[in-house]
């Protein structure tokens, strides 16, 4: 089944159960108002992923148990660029690792990028520090997958709207999911129950088994933002992965041009044996449809890295010449960004 079948599908079983059909009245009890949520938030990612950009600024870092013989705490300080324009059949997926004194030889800070760009037919791709390699251009007849694994793109894979709600232990696997939302709440899960809570929110509890995994997710939907996620918690029921917990907390922004849209996300997840937890904290820019100009979705381009640059007032590293090496914006705390927000 395709993803876009997947979605529709999702819709119709919602209209399709009577008390949800008759739509001369909305969603009331919990139950109903918890799966038009996710539906809603379905929809609100098909037709917000049509035309747009997306800068993501933050860190990861992942904590290491005592027992495993490495640091005990590992800081990566990222940005991710992202962007499509489905009328024009270009996508633009990135991440970037900021490095410093401490990880490399060089004696400043830089930027390490993944990029993975798609115009039509042809796909291209690259990795490392800005430089004046090409990009790597897709062979004849092979498979997009296959392209991005072997040149080790898979990273730069997020769906965002549906990492909100799935495992973050899925953050940056390389797995495409866009989709999950259906595919975990719908058909891998059973809804056990759903009330309302403080302020009108609603929150509802679902068991999902899929494949080696067992959890309890407990959803909390926020009136204030129509019924879309704001927290979302993970506990497994494998007595053999009692450390394997997910939490996910999500802001959210009115955007004048499709409602609300995510701004920050805070996300955790423990390993199965507790060998490592890993916590991230981002900070999410949008750009929606005619926010865009008409030129900044351009194929065939070196370099689409500088397409962000007017933007989002962020410059990337660049090698110019003369000159070599021109190093780009720095980077900042979540935090900071925060408080400049």
């Amino acid at each position: 089944m395709s993803l876009r079948s997947s979605t529709l599908c999702f819709i119709y079983f919602l209209v399709s159960t009577p008390s949800l059909a008759d739509d001369r009245k909305a969603p009331s009890t919990a139950k109903e108002i918890a799966l038009q949520g996710l539906a809603d938030l379905a929809l609100l990612r098909d037709s917000t992923l049509k035309r747009y950009s997306l800068m993501i600024q933050g860190e990861s870092q992942i904590v290491y148990d005592a027992s495993v013989a490495r640091p005990p705490l590992q800081i990566n300080r990222i940005y991710k660029f992202l962007a499509a324009d489905s009328n024009r059949g270009l996508e633009y997926l990135s991440h970037c690792k900021v490095m410093g004194p401490e990880s490399t030889s060089r004696a400043y800070e830089h930027q390490y990028w993944v990029e993975f760009y798609k115009c039509k037919d042809e796909a291209m791709g690259r990795y490392g520090s800005a430089s004046r390699r090409p990009y790597k251009v897709r062979e004849a007849n092979q498979s997009i997958n296959d392209f991005m694994e072997k040149q080790r793109l898979t990273g730069v894979r997020i769906s965002i709207f549906d990492t909100l709600i799935i495992h973050p232990m899925f953050v940056g696997n390389g797995d495409d999911q866009y989709g999950w939302i259906e595919r975990t709440y719908l058909q891998k899960s059973e809804l056990l129950e759903a009330a309302k809570v403080t302020q009108g929110d609603v929150r509802s509890k679902w068991r999902w088994k899929s494949g080696v995994h067992d959890f309890e997710i407990e959803l909390v939907q926020g009136k204030a933002y129509d019924y879309l996620p704001v927290k979302v918690t993970f506990k497994s029921k494998d007595t053999s992965r009692p450390h394997h917990f997910g939490e996910t907390e999500i802001k959210w922004k009115k955007h004048p041009s499709s409602g609300f849209l995510p701004s920050v996300l805070k996300m955790a997840s423990g390993s199965p044996f507790g060998q490592k937890q890993e916590h991230h904290h981002w900070v999410l820019d949008w750009r929606i449809g005619d926010e865009l100009p008409i030129d900044f979705f351009q194929c065939g381009l070196s370099d689409f890295r500088t397409q962000f640059t007017p933007v989002y007032d962020f410059e990337v590293d660049i090698y110019a010449r003369p000159g070599g090496l021109i190093l780009g914006t720095p980077w900042k705390t979540p935090e900071a960004l925060i408080e400049e927000d």
